[in-house]
């Protein structure tokens, strides 16, 4: 009876997330919370973010909700990352394990320096500012359901702030992990962001003069399939490749490959290639210490946009 409930867990979340999938083609471009879409971990983003069947530490509840679980015990992780144009996000996850359940908790916030407001009458700066800034809070649950399987859920409170205006709304992340018992592949399927329309409540004057109410959009759901294995493995050394789907409802779907290059369980070195994005390049280094009987993990994300610039992203995380 577990195999079943496990195996139609698993099939239902993939045909419902396949179906959300086919939505993107034709609604490119509208959805709100876009910051969502940002990867706040150094050690999945040093891989383009292909992430979904990795356990690594706290910031996985970021990619699957299913994979704090797996991860046994307690972890924390802390993140800053540099976007554009003196943009900068936040984040802190945590997790714990006890028996075959794990909690967890996130909290990231995209923030910006005040920035003067310019008219048409007033090109050059009119003397006021205005702020701008979004942020989130979720909560997540996990359940083992056996050695192989895990599902986990996770809701989030999200926010956005632009002048006397805000947007406020919950979105809800569904996700299973499972090892197939091929050596370590493992796969990982993920909704994210899955929630109801939202947009600043109120009404504005439109240019024929009537009050209308503001619109409301649907928040960036995305679907994501990936797998992971180790390909070699000596005393020395191991290599493990990653491969991911991404598809998000309001975009084109776009795919990623990822390698983590581990070194006397001391040093990891990533890279990550993504088709179909404006990051088709990333690059990533990490320390562990978990040699020498200490969780600590210090990592770096290196991702050049093709346009925009170099987006900086460090990471320190603890697993004990």
């Amino acid at each position: 009876m577990k195999h079943i409930t496990i195996k139609s867990a698993f099939l239902l979340l993939l045909s419902f997330s396949a179906a959300l999938a086919g939505l993107g083609g034709q609604r490119a471009g509208t959805s709100i919370f876009n910051f969502l879409k940002i990867d706040p971990s150094a050690t999945s983003g040093g891989m383009g973010g292909a992430f979904s069947s990795l356990v690594s530490d706290a910031s996985v509840i970021h990619w699957n909700p299913a994979n704090t679980v797996q991860l046994g015990g307690t972890s924390v992780a802390i993140s800053h990352l540099d976007w554009f144009d003196g943009i900068g996000y936040e984040y802190l996850a945590l997790s714990h394990t006890f028996a075959s359940w794990a909690v967890g908790f996130e909290i990231g916030t995209l923030h910006m320096d005040a920035m003067e407001i310019t008219t048409e009458y007033k090109p050059y700066g009119s003397g006021e500012y205005f702020s701008y800034a979004d942020y989130y809070f979720g909560l997540n649950v996990s359940r083992k359901m056996s050695d192989r399987f895990s599902f986990g859920f996770t809701a989030r409170l999200v926010r956005e702030e632009y002048l006397d205006l805000a947007s406020t709304s919950i979105v809800m992340d569904l996700g299973t992990y499972y090892k197939t018992g091929f050596r370590d592949l493992t796969l990982g399927v993920a909704l994210l962001n899955f929630g109801t329309p939202a947009g600043p409540a109120g009404q504005y004057e439109s240019p024929e003069g009537d009050m209308r109410d503001y619109a409301s959009f649907a928040p960036p759901t995305t679907f994501h399939i990936g797998s992971s294995m180790t390909v070699y493995e000596n005393a020395f050394m191991d290599l493990l490749l990653t491969a991911q789907l991404n598809h998000p409802v309001d975009n084109d779907e776009n795919y990623v490959l990822g390698i983590n290059a581990g070194f006397f369980d001391v040093i990891q070195i990533r890279a990550g290639y993504s088709i179909g994005t404006d990051m088709p390049f990333t690059l990533g280094f990490g320390i562990s210490t978990e040699k020498w009987n200490s969780g600590l993990k210090i990592d770096y994300a290196f991702r050049p946009h093709r346009y925009l610039g170099i987006v900086n992203q460090i990471q320190v995380s603890y697993n004990f």
